[in-house]
């Protein structure tokens, strides 16, 4: 309006000069009846102040009309500015924990910002941060479900709701936010990580990896990470329904064994479940690629029952073929030692056992020395090992293997906490080593052989007592026989 009338005054005026310039040198105006002359230049200055004492009246009066606008305005501007310190004092007193001070400046803040949309997102954030701050959940979604109905605001919103459902325990109301929140164009990485993580909690495996192909596709995840989390995720699913759909459960092993071969449980599971269909190639193939990778105890298990009874010398020679597909690993010359004492080869078992020992002393080493020094006749030596062994340290993988000789019988959680290990680090973890849970025996799957007159003595069963023969009886009172440590009393003396 103002642009408006200023051109209009500058047309008036340009007007009023041109014609004082064209006009004659005197200029007469009738007006009521009456006659007035003046001179031309007269005219114009006449022309001028009026134009001027017009824009002057016109100024007055346009200000006067817009005072109630500008007292309007400066009204909206104070209360914004209100809001605003509000939301900042409210955020600092979140932050800081006084939850009681966040609470009451985020209500302030509602109420003065509810006409202008950013610092209403604000102040529903900040509503919602305060509820957080004071434990109220209920409070908290409603404040983020108004803010994901704000455009723009949506994936804030979401992930509150999603948040504040997860804490009240309802996993499937925060599935459902992380869901919406995973449909909506963004390049947000945690949509994806906190559904891929309720799925694997809830051991929802196939819609876990329905999600960690999303993921991929998304780039949220990294390619080696995804993979080795298929893998476990395979394994789990597997794990699972090997009873009531052993063919998916091959299938799924199978696959998770060639994405992770570094993955024993996978391997394990694919070579059983193929050796039980009478696959036994590939149960082999399995159980080799696996070696070649990362050699576990409860694979070489596998590797023997691949053939029954075959001969000592025939179990032996695959035994030490599956060694030497990976020679320097540390499974791989235990399984030598193996492959020794079942021979009745105590020497070489010996040494190979020795430099094994070097590492470490383990419970598992010291009684697989214990049986080779016990089948030597070394009765002395056998007790000292047997000592050692009640007071050495286990083995993590040894402990995967359960008293009954299964591998690798994990539950949900531990599986949910394999996709993590594992699927971003390449560890593994070992539920069993970690409680102190059973194991099996460490020779109870050693076919040792029988004793002979070049090997008069057999490894005892329990490893742990040794009980010399008696001597012939006579009819005087019997001999007392104490076992305890080295010492032998016999009739009072010490043997």
């Amino acid at each position: 309006m103002r642009i408006v009338i200023l051109l209009a005054v500058v047309i008036l005026t340009i007007a009023a000069v041109t014609y004082a310039f064209n006009a004659p040198d005197d200029v007469s105006i009738a007006f009521n009846g009456a006659e007035y002359g003046m001179s031309r230049y007269t005219a114009g200055i006449l022309v001028i102040v009026t134009g001027a004492l017009v824009a002057v009246g016109w100024y007055v009066l346009s200000t006067i009309l817009r005072i109630p606008f500008a007292l309007n305005r400066s009204a909206k501007r104070a209360r914004f500015g209100k809001a605003r310190n509000a939301l900042a004092d409210g955020l600092i007193a979140a932050e800081g924990g006084d939850s009681i001070d966040a609470l009451k400046k985020a209500r302030k803040s509602t109420n003065l910002a509810k006409s202008d949309a950013s610092d209403r997102k604000l102040s529903y954030l900040l509503a919602a941060r305060a509820a957080e701050a004071n434990g109220d959940w209920s409070d908290a979604e409603h404040a983020y479900s108004d803010l994901s109905r704000e455009k723009g605001a949506e994936l804030v919103g979401l992930r509150g709701l999603a948040a504040a459902a997860i804490q009240r325990g309802d996993l499937r109301g925060a599935e459902t936010h992380t869901r919406k929140a995973l449909s909506l164009k963004s390049n947000a990485s945690w949509p994806f990580s906190t559904l891929f993580e309720l799925q694997t909690k809830a051991a929802d495996w196939e819609s876990a990896n329905e999600t960690l192909t999303i993921g991929e596709k998304r780039k949220s995840i990294d390619l080696e990470v995804a993979r080795r989390r298929r893998a476990v995720l395979h394994t789990a699913q597997a794990s699972r329904i090997r009873q009531k759909a052993p063919e998916k459960a091959e299938r799924l092993a199978a696959d998770a064994a060639r994405m992770a071969p570094s993955f024993p449980p996978a391997a394990y599971i694919a070579a059983s479940l193929q050796l039980a269909a009478g696959k036994a190639s590939k149960a082999q193939a399995s159980i080799e690629g696996a070696w070649r990778i990362r050699p576990h105890p409860a694979l070489a298990l596998l590797w023997r029952d691949l053939k029954t009874n075959e001969p000592t010398s025939a179990r032996a020679k695959r035994l030490n073929a599956l060694a030497h597909i990976n020679p320097s690993h540390r499974e791989s010359r235990i399984l030598l030692v193996e492959a020794a004492m079942i021979q009745g080869q105590w020497d070489e078992a010996e040494e190979t056992l020795s430099h094994v020992l070097r590492e470490g002393e383990t419970t598992r080493l010291c009684t697989l020395m214990e049986a080779i020094v016990g089948g030597r006749g070394d009765v002395e030596q056998a007790s000292r090992w047997s000592r050692l062994a009640s007071s050495a340290a286990r083995e993590a993988d040894w402990s995967d293997i359960d008293p009954d000789g299964r591998a690798f019988n994990f539950i949900n959680e531990d599986w949910a906490r394999l996709v993590y290990t594992f699927g971003d680090a390449g560890s593994l973890i070992h539920p069993r080593y970690e409680t102190y849970g059973g194991e099996l025996e460490t020779i109870a799957h050693i076919a040792l052989p029988s004793p002979t007159k070049s090997n008069p003595v057999q490894p005892p069963e329990n490893l742990a007592v040794i009980e010399p023969a008696l001597e012939e009886e006579t009819g005087k009172n019997k001999e007392e026989i104490i076992v305890d440590g080295d010492e032998v009393e016999q009739n009072g003396r010490t043997q």
